[in-house]
């Protein structure tokens, strides 16, 4: 029996002593690594949101790409101006001398001159194709910043239905691949 009841009383205090502060350590360093975790995931998220803004900021988008926006714009009031029934009032002249057409406006003119040329077809298959491309990159841009995207949209155009059935019917088929 080499130590008194004291010395061991003294070293159960030291090891207790030490556990303690092992504890706190350890203490301190989960908290530290959680806090970390947690800023990270705030700035992945800052940036997710920050990026989805600016992919769909109207103005930054016509700053960037001015010719674009310029051509979205021509081919949209040419697809309006085609919905609404053109510029003009698109009377022509009963006239049998020159078969010119009156009362139909510069509009209707310019109309006319861009079926002839084929231009009205050019910038139609251009809107079209500008059309399809912005629509990938937009889903692109979404199933990027939000995987799974893409299955819960085609799920959400196979539906049938309003917004509420389509919605339910997305969040569903989420519930049955989490379970799956």
């Amino acid at each position: 029996m080499g130590q008194s009841s004291d010395q061991i009383r003294q070293e159960i205090d030291q090891h207790r002593s030490d556990a303690a502060q092992k504890i706190d350590d350890l203490e301190t360093r989960v908290q530290d690594t959680a806090t970390q975790a947690r800023d990270q995931a705030r700035d992945m998220v800052d940036d997710t949101i920050q990026t989805v803004k600016e992919s769909v900021d109207l103005r930054k988008q016509v700053e960037e790409r001015p010719l674009v926006a310029l051509g979205v714009a021509f081919v949209g009031g040419l697809v309006l101006g085609g919905i609404t029934g053109g510029g003009g009032g698109g009377q022509q002249s009963s006239s049998a001398q020159g078969g010119s057409q009156q009362g139909q406006g510069a509009g209707g003119t310019l109309r006319s001159a861009a079926q002839r040329s084929g231009l009205e077809d050019t910038i139609s298959n251009a809107a079209a194709a500008l059309l399809g491309s912005v629509t990938e990159q937009f889903k692109s841009t979404l199933e990027q910043n939000f995987p799974g995207f893409s299955s819960k949209m085609d799920t959400a155009q196979d539906t049938k239905g309003g917004l509420a059935a389509k919605s339910r019917a997305t969040q569903s088929a989420a519930g049955t691949t989490t379970t799956a």
